[in-house]
């Protein structure tokens, strides 16, 4: 097999091992009643809505894969806009991936809100190895003044760890005030059990015993702001499922069709409720 060969099959073969032992694990929690999201979606049909995830997270690990090297195409460069446009004061939306991702993460996402006429769009990347949470978040913080101007509002949109990022920038001062909605898929916001199997300290402090959550519940949230965690009753990676629930005062949760963690960058259902949301945060839709 030749260089390009293995580089393309690995990452495959991964994944499928991630789903599989990730789909193992919620079915364990589930038969323990322990899955609240999947009893709630999917009475008298939890074989064919596993299923369904289990097919999802395959097929999605293989557009992962075909996507990631869009990431340094889609990363944020300069202000979202035309320069010289006079848009400055115009809503942003600020696109956040998740553990071990990219801004590839939001590829189809980003076409979907091109279509509804969302512009202003930034997507920020992180490593996901280098350093902990709040380090990752001061790094964020300061390339997100650098990019938004101090007169526009954000709608911030983050999938997973990418979620708990939105939640923290969005309680940074100077954004408080101006954030209009902030919107997750598939956030760990109480934690997942198998983060205590991830590389690396970023994502090992998402296990539920983690510090970083009882910090993150000290942070006000932003006043009027539309907050909404769109959750999936078969997310194969934050088990068990009771970790996807904000448990927050002002918090929405929305169910969404039942696919995998990472499908929800990807399913139509999802993508287009994500995108109404945004669009219903700038100002050019209702939600």
């Amino acid at each position: 097999m030749t260089i390009l060969g293995w580089l393309i099959a690995l990452p495959l073969a991964v994944g499928a091992v991630v789903a599989g032992v990730s789909y193992a694990a919620f079915g364990w929690f589930a038969l323990r009643g322990r899955a609240v999201l999947l009893y709630r979606v999917c009475p008298g049909r939890l074989a064919a809505c596993l299923l369904r995830g289990l097919a999802s997270a395959l097929a999605a690990q293989a557009i992962m894969v075909a996507a990631y090297p869009l990431g340094p195409l889609l990363q944020a460069r300069r202000k979202p806009g035309s320069a010289g446009s006079g848009q400055d004061a115009t809503p942003v939306v600020v696109c956040l991936h998740g553990l071990y991702h990219n801004p590839s993460a939001f590829w189809r996402i980003r076409l979907a809100l091109g279509r509804a006429g969302i512009n202003r769009v930034l997507i920020l990347g992180y490593p996901s190895f280098r350093d902990d949470f709040e380090t990752e978040a001061a790094r964020l913080a300061a390339r997100l003044r650098e990019f938004v101007s101090p007169d526009a509002s954000v709608c911030f949109l983050g999938h997973s760890l990418g979620g708990l990022m939105a939640r923290r920038l969005a309680a940074e001062p100077d954004f408080l005030g101006r954030t209009r909605c902030v919107v997750t898929l598939g956030t760990p916001h109480r934690g997942s059990a198998l983060a205590r199997l991830a590389v690396g300290r970023l994502g090992r402090s998402l296990a539920p015993e983690s510090g970083l959550f009882g910090r993150l519940d000290a942070l006000p949230d932003p006043p009027g702001a539309r907050l909404v965690a769109l959750a999936s009753p078969v997310d194969n990676l934050v088990v068990p499922d009771s970790g996807l629930i904000p448990d927050r005062p002002g918090w929405e949760l929305e169910l969404t069709e039942p696919v995998s963690h990472v499908a929800m960058l990807y399913a139509g259902a999802t993508v287009s409720r994500a995108v109404a949301l945004m669009a219903a945060g700038v100002g050019r839709g209702q939600s």
